[in-house]
């Protein structure tokens, strides 16, 4: 039995793409992040960190979106290359996933959505600036007429897809400048298992 603790973000909607991709049977549990739910104890002991998403692989338990992926694409033999550098290549856009699209489009967001007499228009510069940077190097790995962002379709381009689809959606004006990179959000976004997985929890 597979549950998935997640919530209608970007980073609980990197999972369930992953699982209807996979087309696995699993549970979605909407942990329901402004009434508390991240800070309990039952869930704090799957995530001491206390953020989704987490996965329940039949007792196997793994929390943050990139570890889930990996333990996933593993287990299943899909999504990720075995061995050499094409592994190296979804590696590489994981962890600048990671360590870039996901953290400054966050902060980006958070800022903006803030009230306006709460916003800290400095902050707002410095996370546009960063965040435009960060679509000009997805642009650069799209050119030339490649299809995903580290060779053949793979679990890159599903952690990497719910943050710039949240942008896309919010602030299309930051990202349709970015040819290469608007092509890829709708090819993607034209993947039924993409879809399903995106209304995930409901």
């Amino acid at each position: 039995m597979i549950r998935l603790y997640t919530a209608p973000t970007p980073n609980g909607r990197k999972v369930s793409v992953a699982l209807e991709e996979l087309g696995l049977r699993y549970e979605p549990i909407w942990v329901k992040l402004a009434e508390g739910h991240q800070n309990t104890p039952e869930f704090a002991k799957m995530n001491p960190n206390k953020k989704i998403p987490v996965l329940d692989d039949d007792g196997t338990i793994v929390f943050e979106s990139g570890a889930i992926l990996v333990h996933l694409a593993e287990k299943h033999g899909k999504f990720l290359p075995p061995r050499g550098a094409a592994r190296d290549r979804v590696f590489e856009m994981l962890f600048f996933q990671a360590a870039h699209v996901g953290p400054n489009l966050g902060r980006l967001g958070q800022q903006i959505n803030r009230p306006e007499k709460e916003r800290n228009n400095e902050m707002i510069q410095l996370f546009f600036e960063e965040s435009t940077r960060v679509f000009g190097v997805l642009e650069t790995v799209l050119a030339g007429g490649a299809e995903h962002l580290a060779g053949d379709y793979s679990i890159a381009d599903i952690i990497t897809y719910p943050w710039i689809k949240a942008t896309f959606d919010a602030q299309a004006t930051l990202v349709t400048p970015f040819k290469n990179l608007t092509a890829w959000v709708e090819r993607l976004g034209s993947r039924p298992a993409v879809q399903r997985g995106m209304a995930v929890p409901e």
